[in-house]
């Protein structure tokens, strides 16, 4: 699939919006799971919509066909959804071991993993925004 893009500005600025959505929606439902105020099983089935999503754009942005002066740009975002998507992925660990009753101590290292992967994604979009030309 080849997606024809002539603004790459406009292009990286639905994609970041459409994102944000996306991290929004998710980091909502993790809150309410860690509250215990979601069922597992329900949050591993929203996380796995948000990963579905955040793979989406990943491809639209990987077949804009972004010219050289936006690359750099492009494969910084990239790189900060595919952070995104490992922190998703993560979250989605937590929430089985919340289901399984495994110890608090596993959940910890895990969320603090999480932590981490959203502060790459935060540097990787900082890294996007200052290499746009």
């Amino acid at each position: 699939m080849k997606i024809s893009v002539s603004d790459f500005e406009k292009h990286l600025d639905i994609t970041k919006e459409r994102a944000s959505m996306e991290t929004a929606s998710v980091d909502e439902s993790f809150e309410k799971l860690m509250e215990k105020k979601t069922d597992p099983d329900e949050y591993v089935k929203i996380a796995e919509v948000s990963s579905s999503q955040i793979n989406s754009l990943i491809i639209e942005l990987i077949n804009s066909g972004a010219t050289g002066e936006w690359t750099e740009s492009y494969v910084n975002y990239i790189g900060a959804l595919k952070k995104l998507n490992e922190k998703i992925t993560e979250t989605i660990v937590v929430a089985n071991l919340m289901n399984s009753d495994n110890n608090s101590n596993s959940i910890n290292e895990i969320v603090a993993k999480i932590h981490q992967l959203e502060i790459e994604s935060q540097d990787l979009i900082k890294k996007s925004d200052n290499t746009r030309p």
